[in-house]
């Protein structure tokens, strides 16, 4: 695997993935869909943030030719512009925003991923760091964008005892794989590993009974 796909695949980063897909969902079923979309805000704001040392990092790096500089930074600047654009409220732009934004950061990784491996350096520990955190936050805004899009897509959820009932057995089984996965964080990361299966099944499964409740 190449440099950024590494970070992507390792399985420290999969269960911030899952962590934040839980935590996101568990958002969602106290907040309403303008306070959604302001969460939403938010984290394209942090991920702007994380670009900037990313990109000085990436400036500075030594293996790297200044066309390959160039290119990556063409990448990085197609993302801001994406990440810029106001809120998107109506279903149709907010999905155009999420397609919009999943590709930048797809592309973005992919050209990082070629041009460092076609420069053979070793990545130092300062762009790793760089790279991480741009991971993490770019992370948590796809787990942000997911949560949301069903709030897009689902009818309108009844507010009467059964479905108060429904959430609170969701949040219950939020919890509960929250809990199983900072239990499993603590593991050495091979032992981890051995719970992917797990793990990213409970997320799963955690994904489908919230879209049956709003459904």
């Amino acid at each position: 695997m190449s440099k950024i796909t590494e970070i992507r695949e390792a399985i420290d980063t999969k269960m911030d993935k899952w962590e934040a897909g839980a935590t996101a969902i568990e958002a969602q079923l106290q907040l309403s869909k303008e306070q959604a979309i302001e969460e939403f805000e938010v984290r394209k704001k942090r991920l702007n943030e994380t670009m900037e040392e990313f990109k000085s990092e990436i400036v500075k790096a030594k293996g790297l030719a200044d066309e390959q500089k160039t290119e990556i930074q063409s990448k990085f600047d197609e993302l801001q512009v994406q990440l810029a654009l106001g809120k998107a409220e109506a279903r149709d732009a907010f999905e155009a925003q999420k397609k919009n934004i999943q590709h930048s950061i797809a592309t973005l990784e992919a050209t990082l991923d070629r041009q460092l491996q076609a420069s053979g350096q070793a990545i130092h520990e300062s762009l790793r760091k760089a790279a991480n955190e741009f991971i993490i936050a770019a992370i948590r805004l796809e787990a942000e964008m997911e949560a949301l899009a069903i709030q897009f897509e689902v009818k309108k959820a009844g507010v009467g005892a059964q479905f108060e009932y429904k959430k609170r057995e969701l949040v219950a089984q939020i919890d509960e794989y929250k809990r199983q996965l900072e239990e499993k964080k603590r593991m050495a990361k091979d032992k981890a590993a051995a719970f992917e299966n797990e793990l990213s099944s409970g997320m799963a499964q955690i994904k489908q009974a919230f879209q049956k409740l709003f459904g």
